[in-house]
């Protein structure tokens, strides 16, 4: 994939979150009737989880896993980011990386209304490029993260 290709990917997704945000705006209550999380409860109950939880992403790739608290790098490589669904249901995309001193990929899954990943789509254009990952926070709800180019 040449990195035209890869930047043309990442202005186009930096335009549809821009209006997907224009559209929210003019419609602030739109989605708000739908709640995944709970549906996947409801069916967890009738033992309908197995084959929601894989050990791979989409094309293969172990998950990269949490980030310890504190600073990390990584290596954002030069491929466009595959559809990877929550298991709440969630919207999420898979960016490929590697540590710094390994060479087996990672699908390191990203939120696609988080501010990380508009962040981590204007560094793809860059790719490959090591990155520094801060994260803050321990919980669910406290968790942000930043990332800078190392």
């Amino acid at each position: 994939m040449s990195q035209e290709e890869i930047a043309r990917f990442a202005d186009r997704e930096l335009e549809q979150i821009a209006a997907q945000r224009e559209q929210a705006i003019k419609a602030p209550f739109a989605d708000l009737h739908w709640d995944t999380y709970r549906y996947t409860r409801f069916l967890a109950s009738y033992g309908i989880e197995e084959g929601m939880e894989a050990i791979t992403a989409k094309g293969g790739l172990p998950y990269l896993g949490a980030l310890p608290v504190g600073e990390s790098r990584l290596i954002l490589q030069a491929k466009i980011p595959t559809d990877n669904p929550g298991q709440d249901g969630k919207p999420r995309k898979a960016f490929v990386v590697k540590k710094p001193n390994g060479t087996e990929e990672y699908a390191w899954t990203v939120n696609i209304r988080s501010p990380l990943y508009r962040d981590l789509l204007g560094f793809l254009k860059a790719a490959p490029i090591t990155i520094r990952v801060i994260r803050t926070g321990e919980g669910q709800k406290d968790t942000r993260y930043m990332v800078k180019i190392a």
